[in-house]
């Protein structure tokens, strides 16, 4: 079993892979990499020569995608529409600015000034064609593409032959096969104790992802701000929740929406392997 380490989408990735030689495994590496940094650089909020920010700074509403963003967005909007508007790639990136806010009172005045342009019922897909229904709505990929780079990461080991993998994108995880004959094991770190494990679970198939308030955060007047915005906030939510589920886009989508909504309710192949309470 080969390991390698590198950083993508601004996270640790870490890859297992277990192939017939060490050429095979230095081959497969490479390709998961490349194509990580291809997916990073292509649909980064931050990057300005990148595909998604050529439509967050347009000047003309609408617009003619590559099949691959196309593909994507209608995936968001799909996740969207299923989440009741919890995961939104609307929402993240038109009131991604707010993290900048010099003030709280800054911060809430933007927020209300930015909230009713911050939704997918702005966007219309049309095939290719996107179109936006005003020129403040901005798309933010971050909570999708680090998932659809480790489901498609997988793919590609497999149609090199790889058979026993694991993919891990700062903990976004998939596997195929097994760890030595034996079911890969995921520790799911304790937010409140780094050092520690809350749990170990065995990962059979498909993907764990983990989503939380903990690792990325802005500070306002010494309030954290996480990541992770949401239009009303909610009482009883989650710090941290792991979900198993057979892609990572999958996992990743709906542990980030019952990180925000915890009353939502997923469908059956969607397992809650962890959760921490606010």
């Amino acid at each position: 079993m080969d390991h390698y380490q590198f950083e993508a989408f601004s996270v640790p990735c870490d890859l297992h892979i277990d192939a017939p030689t060490a050429s095979a495994a230095n081959d497969a590496a490479k390709a998961v990499f490349e194509n990580a940094k291809r997916l990073e650089q292509r649909y980064s909020f931050f990057t300005s020569d990148s595909e998604l920010s050529s439509l967050n700074n347009r000047s003309t509403d609408r617009h003619t995608l590559s099949d691959e963003l196309a593909g994507l967005i209608r995936l968001a909007l799909f996740y969207a529409q299923i989440t009741h508007g919890t995961f939104d790639i609307a929402t993240a990136g038109t009131l991604k600015e707010l993290s900048r806010a010099a003030s709280l009172d800054a911060y809430a005045l933007r927020k209300e000034a930015l909230l009713p342009f911050a939704d997918s019922t702005h966007l219309n897909l049309d095939g290719n064609i996107l179109t936006f229904s005003n020129p403040v709505t901005k798309i933010d990929l971050g909570g999708l593409v680090k998932e659809y780079a480790v489901d498609n990461s997988i793919l590609l080991l497999q149609s090199l032959g790889i058979e026993s993998a694991m993919v891990n994108f700062g903990g976004d995880i998939a596997v195929i096969g097994t760890y030595y004959d034996v079911p890969w094991r995921v520790g799911i770190q304790d937010p409140n104790v780094p050092d520690n494990n809350l749990i170990e679970t065995e990962l059979n198939y498909g993907a764990v992802c983990t989503s939380g308030h903990s690792k990325r955060f802005s500070l306002i007047e010494s309030e954290r701000i996480s990541h992770i915005i949401a239009p009303i906030k909610k009482d009883d939510t989650f710090a941290q929740i792991s979900i198993h589920a057979p892609t990572a886009v999958d996992a990743g989508i709906w542990s980030t929406a019952l990180l925000i909504d915890p009353a939502l309710i997923p469908p059956e192949h969607i397992e809650i392997v962890s959760t921490v309470r606010l």
